[in-house]
């Protein structure tokens, strides 16, 4: 009967804290949007929607305390740190001529105009038109996801902390 309370007591030693936390959210599957509240340590940070291209595009929308961001990496580019790039995005109807911040591999921008935003809710595809390129994402349920990430930040970018010794329930 000791050998089993010592094995049993040994086997709950050796449980790392990680594993005995809850598991990580991982986020929602809206189509091919996958929406997900990010935090940095404890203090909760942005929400996400993000999905592949075809291609191999990352493309990410970023809603924090700044707005909503725009953002597409790919390991094949090779882009001035700090330059910025002309686009022109289309969605549906609805034009955006921007200028795209660029670091390594990624650019981004943030999405400010509000006709522009309904458009990405009711388009089929957003084509970032370059100077060398144009990248397509198709946009199918990308109303949803949006809504979704709006709701992510408005319900985490709210949340107060009610008992510091456990861990945020953080869903987007």
């Amino acid at each position: 009967m000791r050998t089993a309370i010592a094995a049993i007591t040994l086997a709950l030693a050796t449980v790392p804290p990680a594993a005995a936390q809850q598991p990580k959210d991982e986020g929602v599957a809206i189509g091919p949007w996958k929406v997900e509240a990010v935090a940095k340590g404890q203090k909760f940070e942005r929400c996400t929607m993000t999905r592949t291209t075809d291609d191999g595009v990352d493309v990410q929308f970023t809603r924090d305390a700044q707005g909503l961001d725009l953002s597409m990496s790919s390991p094949k580019w090779k882009l001035g740190k700090g330059k910025s790039y002309p686009v022109e995005l289309a969605a549906g109807t609805s034009m955006l001529q921007a200028e795209v911040a660029a670091s390594g591999n990624a650019v981004s921008l943030p999405i400010k105009d509000e006709r522009f935003l309904k458009s990405l809710k009711l388009a089929d595809s957003l084509d970032v038109k370059g100077e060398g390129a144009t990248i397509k994402v198709a946009l199918e349920k990308s109303a949803a996801g949006l809504d979704r990430l709006e709701a992510c930040y408005a319900k985490n970018g709210s949340a107060t902390e009610t008992n510091p010794f456990v861990a945020p329930n953080r869903k987007p």
